[in-house]
């Protein structure tokens, strides 16, 4: 898809998705610095937990006009660390990236005693000279595996009649601070004027393990796009459940 296309989509439906009640779209485009404006923020904050031996979540702030990367440091070696997923998740109101990343890549088995953001600006010719062209987060260094909150199994996918559906999941362990529905479906974008899939994050009300849902079932909404996909998603003091373990449970409306 043309990149003219890809970011009309994200801007519509990020003004249009965010309007819904207790829905926040899974992407946000941050706007161009203005002329003359003042300097944008030169770090970048973040923290880090282990998921498992291998395996690191890291939660940062975002700024969609820098490509970020992270790094683990090993003894004295400093390597980057491949992506195993990625997503954003709003906390408490706030957007955040959500990345886990893999130090035991390539047959390496050391433990990184801490790790690192590092965002290089794109395009660096299209902003003034005081737009930082590099914003790293502080050495991080990893919090234990337990502070990362698991969350509820998705139970099933009830259909109550042909344009709704009730999401049910068992409930909530260990008292997280927030629970959220993760419905993937077709969303139009009358900027662009087509149908394409995405991510809404559905903040759940305390104690309840059901969400009834409407299908989209426009007779123009692509076979591609179609599908509805479900999966939940818990936070907890700042962490996410693991993005591996999402196992969505889809239906065709």
């Amino acid at each position: 898809m043309p990149s003219r296309i890809a970011a009309a989509i994200a801007t519509c439906a990020l003004s249009l998705g965010a309007l819904a009640s207790g829905a926040g779209v899974a992407t946000a485009a941050s706007p161009a610095p203005t002329e003359g404006a003042p300097s944008i923020q030169s770090s970048i904050t973040a923290r880090a937990a282990a998921v498992d031996r291998c395996s690191y979540q890291v939660v940062r702030s975002d700024d969609s006009r820098y490509t970020h990367s992270v790094s683990g440091t090993f003894g004295g070696t400093v390597r980057e660390l491949p992506i195993q997923k990625e997503d954003f998740v709003r906390f408490s109101g706030e957007w955040r990236k959500v990345v886990q990343v893999d130090a035991c890549a390539g047959g390496q088995g050391q433990t990184p005693t801490t790790l690192r953001v590092t965002g290089k600006l794109e395009n660096p010719e299209h902003y003034e000279p005081w737009v930082p062209r590099t914003i790293r987060s502080a050495d991080l260094k990893p919090a234990a595996s337990s502070v990362i909150p698991k969350a509820p199994e998705l139970t099933s996918v009830d259909r109550l009649d042909a344009a709704t559906v009730r999401v049910n999941w068992k409930p909530a362990q260990g008292s997280p601070d927030q629970v959220a529905l993760m419905e993937r479906k077709p969303f139009y974008s009358s900027e662009v004027g087509i149908w394409h899939p995405y991510t809404f994050q559905r903040d759940v009300p305390g104690g309840a393990t059901s969400m009834d849902r409407k299908l989209e079932r426009a007779s123009d909404i692509p076979a591609s796009v179609r599908p509805h996909s479900y999966w939940m998603r818990v936070v907890k003091d700042g962490y996410v459940s693991d993005l591996r373990a999402e196992k969505p449970v889809t239906v065709q409306p």
